[in-house]
């Protein structure tokens, strides 16, 4: 089932943050959850430095490249199915393992500027949350706008958050109850892009990167 966010079509800009519990099926989440910690691509996080620690790799693809994230990672295909917004066409789809002792830096996500300055911050960032462990201590995301804290989530398992592609975020470090990257905080991201069309073809339509380079 699609989700349905409750600003319609099209995200409002005056939505902060919304969320769904338990958004997709335990089985869902737990073949997610397998796929990411057996993928061999699974390594330190490529993103930028206020993810150092952490572990991931990194999907960037167009709308019409659906098909080719699913052929990879067949498991993803529900989480896509429920988070994607049908006004966006570019993605950047990341795993996130956060352990003990780590946290992620307050940052904007424009993980696109990448390939193209100028395309700025997503229309919105999707989080799955895939594996809270039972004991996690820490952990939080945090949204900022305009300075001011607007949101402190506590990790659900199994809960879907959509926020504002222009919201500073972070994730508190874990204190406790994730002692090893089996164990950790594990999360399914998208950021989701309306990208110009004068910088469309700057983006690839589908590009899979990992700490050492692109993958494929």
């Amino acid at each position: 089932m699609r989700f349905q966010p409750p600003w319609g079509g099209a995200f409002r800009l005056q939505t902060f943050v919304h969320r769904t519990p338990e958004a997709l099926p335990p089985p869902a989440v737990d073949a997610i959850r397998k796929a990411i910690l057996d993928t061999p691509l699974l390594a330190d996080s490529n993103l930028s430095g206020q993810f150092s620690g952490t572990y991931g790799f990194s999907i960037t693809f167009r709308r019409e490249a659906v098909s080719q994230v699913t052929a990879l990672f067949p498991d993803f295909a529900p989480f896509l199915d429920a988070a994607l917004l049908p006004d966006c066409d570019t993605f950047l789809l990341n795993p996130l393992l956060v352990g003990e002792g780590r946290g992620v830096g307050a940052h904007i996500d424009r993980s696109l500027e990448f390939y193209a300055p100028g395309i700025g911050c997503p229309v919105a960032v999707s989080v799955l949350y895939v594996q809270v462990p039972e004991r996690l201590e820490g952990g939080e995301l945090r949204l900022y706008h305009r300075g001011n804290q607007v949101a402190a989530l506590k990790p659900q398992p199994r809960s879907l958050v959509m926020f504002r592609g222009d919201l500073t975020h972070e994730v508190g470090a874990i204190d406790a109850g994730a002692p090893e990257r089996a164990s950790a905080r594990i999360s399914l991201v998208i950021e989701q892009y309306r990208v110009p069309d004068a910088l469309k073809a700057r983006v690839p339509r589908f590009e899979l990167r990992t700490r050492t380079g692109v993958a494929a």
